[in-house]
């Protein structure tokens, strides 16, 4: 077993299995759900399970191999379970993957994807270069930007040529920041000692295209799905009817800018609510420059409301009831979809 606890047969199983098939995606899930049980209920009935139990410094995990197929498409599917933290492995070549997370959030829509800021996918990034000794580099990158009605998104490709040299990852995220733009996912790769070709999304997914997945489970996605569960339950008991008083918990939302002193910025942030899926919402009001929008969330019927305090940061009021799970989807939403703020408590 390796120290962290992975055991080395598996990280072997899956290298093998992405030297044969290519890139493995890594999609890292919350849910307190049982995922072997929902897989196997909702899958076709010839799905094949094998499984088996070790336990590491977090308590027990559950190692689960599924042989799927459905929709002309066949495959094999492996799942690591810990608590409310779930990994899927599969390879990225082909449907198979899709076919899989639509198994998933079609039998279990309150299943959520961590999401990670840039700022933390950065410092997950650093420590992996710290704690393996290697450099990474910058090879592609999804960058959003946030000014103007219409937020574009670019795809840029670092690539070596006469006389230049691969930016640094560091490098990568300053150059991002100083220009208003965030980094939604970066592949980064290794020269020196043991190729290593990685891809992080703050959506939690992880595609392993070269290099050892033991040490990427161990110091990329452990992190992640870590990190998720922390915010998970700082999220939870914010709702009315949650607490002994009766009045919410809510949270505040710092932006390192005033987001809400810009016209574009304010009407862009009230026309978000329509691309926000299973939600019913009302504008209270539109901002002049005060913005106040009530949210219903479908999925769970949690319901909150959303102020502005300031020109740089936001109210998230949880109302009667308001689950973790809704405060993780609307904080992962105007933060994927507007820009990354500082959470914390609010202390009006």
């Amino acid at each position: 077993m390796r120290p962290s606890g992975l055991p080395q047969a598996l990280s072997m199983k899956i290298n093998s299995y992405a030297g044969e098939y290519g890139a493995v995606k890594v999609q890292c899930l919350l849910s307190e759900q049982d995922f072997s049980d929902m897989m196997t209920d909702d899958a076709d009935k010839g799905t094949v399970k094998t499984e088996r139990k070790t336990r590491d410094a977090y308590g027990q995990v559950i190692h689960c191999t599924y042989a799927l197929s459905g929709e002309g498409v066949n495959g094999v599917l492996h799942s690591l379970q810990q608590g409310d933290m779930l990994c899927l492995l599969a390879a990225e070549r082909g449907e198979f993957f899709r076919l899989v997370s639509r198994i998933v959030k079609t039998a279990r829509p309150q299943v959520m994807m961590p999401f990670s800021e840039s700022s933390e996918i950065r410092r997950i990034l650093a420590q992996f270069e710290k704690r393996m000794g290697v450099s990474l580099l910058h090879k592609r990158s999804v960058k959003k930007s946030i000014f103007g009605a219409m937020p574009k998104t670019s795809v840029e490709w670092d690539r070596n040529a006469k006389n230049r040299e691969y930016q640094s990852i560091a490098d990568a995220f300053e150059a991002a920041r100083a220009n208003g733009l965030l980094i939604d996912s970066l592949r980064a790769f290794t020269i020196e000692g043991g190729s290593l070709d990685v891809a992080v999304s703050r959506r939690g997914a992880v595609t392993v295209h070269a290099g050892d997945f033991g040490s990427i489970y161990d110091h990329i996605l452990t992190p992640i799905m870590s990190g998720a569960a922390r915010r998970k339950r700082h999220f939870s008991h914010r709702s009315r009817s949650e607490r002994s008083d009766k009045n919410p918990k809510p949270l505040l939302i710092k932006y390192d800018r005033d987001m809400f002193r810009d016209k574009d910025n304010r009407d862009r942030f009230c026309d978000l609510p329509d691309s926000y899926t299973h939600c019913n919402y009302s504008i209270v009001h539109a901002g002049n420059p005060h913005i106040y929008i009530s949210i219903v969330d479908r999925i769970d019927n949690s319901s909150l409301a959303i102020r502005s305090i300031g020109d740089d940061s936001l109210a998230i009021i949880p109302q009667i009831r308001t689950s973790e799970a809704s405060l993780m989807r609307i904080t992962a939403f105007l933060s994927s979809a507007f820009w990354e703020g500082d959470i914390s408590d609010y202390e009006p």
